[in-house]
C-alpha cells in the first residue's frame, strides 16, 4: 500500500513559487519574505506533493512552537531557516486572500476580515488600499496599478508574472506577483496552530477507546474558511475543489490526512519527526529509528537491572 493521502475529488490547483526568496524589513521593522529581484517563477500543483507539503509545514509549526515558548534567538534563527526553505519549495501562503471574506479584494472599497486570522488584525473591516499595502510594502506606485473599464477591472504589473484573465479572482494576479510579500510572524502563527492541533489530535487518538462522544479539536482555533467546490462530470461525477490560497490547500490536505482510513499522519516515537504510517502499530518513521529505540530500551532495562542488584 502506498503512503499517499487519499484526496477525494478533483484537486488541480495551480500555485506559484519563485526560484529564490529573501528577508527584508519594512520601514516599521516588520520582517517580510519576498521574492528576490532576479528570481523566476514556476507553477505547480500543491496536491501532487500533498504528503511532503504537510510534513514540511508541520516541521515549521513545531519550530515555531519552540520559539514562542522559549523566545531564544537560536530558535528564532532556526524557524527563519525552515520558513525560507518551505517558501522556496512551495511559495507564499496567499494570506491576503485567505484572511478576508471578500471573494476578490481588488476593486472593493473595504475588506471584511475573517475573525480568526493570522495577520494580527483585530478590526472587522479595513480600507482595501491599506489592506493591500500590508502585503506589498516594497512596491512603488508604478509597480502595481489598477485599470478600470466599464464593466471590469484589471491589475497592471510592471513585471512578467502569471495572469488569469477572469478564470480566477483577480487577487490571484497580485499574489502571483513578485511584489507580493508576507510577514514571517504570520506564517509562524499559522504553522504553530497546525502543529498544536496535531499534537492535541494525537492525545485524543491515543485515548480514543475512552471517548464517549465526538470531541472537536481546538474548536475555536482550527477553522478553515473560503474552501469551495463544484460538482463536475466527465466519465464520472466528482467533487472539484476550489482554492484561492496555499493556506486553504494546506488546511484541506491536513484534514484529509488526519481522517484517512488507510494511512495515519504520525510522529515517530524516537525522533519525533512526522511521517505517514500504514497502521497505528507502526511507531517509527524508519528502521533506523526503530533500531535506535530498541537499543535505548535495552540499555535502560540493563541499567535498571544493575541498580536493583546493587540495591
Amino acid at each position: 500500500m502506498e503512503r499517499k493521502i487519499c484526496l477525494i475529488g478533483s484537486f488541480a490547483t495551480d500555485w506559484i513559487k519563485y526560484s529564490d526568496y529573501e528577508y527584508k524589513n519594512d520601514s516599521e521593522g516588520n520582517l517580510y519574505i519576498k521574492p528576490k529581484e532576479d528570481a523566476v517563477f514556476s507553477m505547480y500543483n500543491p496536491f501532487n506533493v500533498a504528503e511532503d507539503i504537510i510534513i514540511d509545514f508541520l516541521k515549521v509549526g513545531d519550530a515555531s512552537r519552540r520559539y514562542y515558548k522559549n523566545k531564544s534567538q537560536k530558535d528564532y534563527e532556526y524557524v527563519k531557516k525552515l520558513v525560507l526553505l518551505f517558501v522556496k519549495k512551495y511559495g507564499l501562503l496567499g494570506l491576503i486572500s485567505a484572511s478576508t471574506y471578500n471573494q476578490n479584494i481588488l476593486g472593493d472599497k473595504e475588506v471584511l476580515i475573517i475573525e480568526k486570522n493570522y495577520i494580527d488584525r483585530k478590526e472587522k473591516t479595513m480600507d482595501s488600499e491599506a489592506y493591500i499595502k500590508l502585503f506589498t510594502p516594497f512596491a512603488e506606485s508604478d509597480d502595481l496599478r489598477m485599470r478600470y473599464y466599464k464593466n471590469s477591472i484589471d491589475l497592471v504589473k510592471a513585471e512578467d508574472s502569471p495572469k488569469f484573465y477572469g478564470k480566477r479572482p483577480l487577487v490571484m494576479d497580485l499574489i502571483f506577483s513578485k511584489f507580493y510579500t508576507e510577514r514571517l510572524e504570520w506564517i509562524m502563527k499559522f504553522a504553530r496552530m497546525l502543529s498544536e492541533h496535531f499534537s492535541q489530535l494525537l492525545v485524543y487518538r491515543a485515548s480514543a477507546d475512552h471517548l464517549t462522544e465526538q470531541v472537536t479539536i481546538l474548536a475555536n482555533t482550527f477553522k478553515a474558511n473560503k474552501i469551495g467546490f463544484t460538482i463536475n462530470q466527465l466519465d464520472k461525477t466528482i467533487i472539484s475543489w476550489d482554492f484561492d490560497s496555499l493556506k486553504t490547500a494546506i488546511e484541506t490536505i491536513y484534514a484529509f490526512a488526519v481522517t484517512d482510513e488507510n494511512i495515519l499522519l504520525s510522529r515517530c516515537e524516537h525522533c519525533e519527526d512526522f511521517y505517514i504510517a500504514l497502521s497505528n502499530r507502526e511507531k517509527y518513521c524508519s528502521p533506523v529509528c526503530r533500531n535506535r529505540s530498541n537499543v535505548q530500551k535495552s540499555r535502560r532495562r540493563r541499567s535498571e537491572t544493575e541498580e536493583q542488584q546493587e540495591g
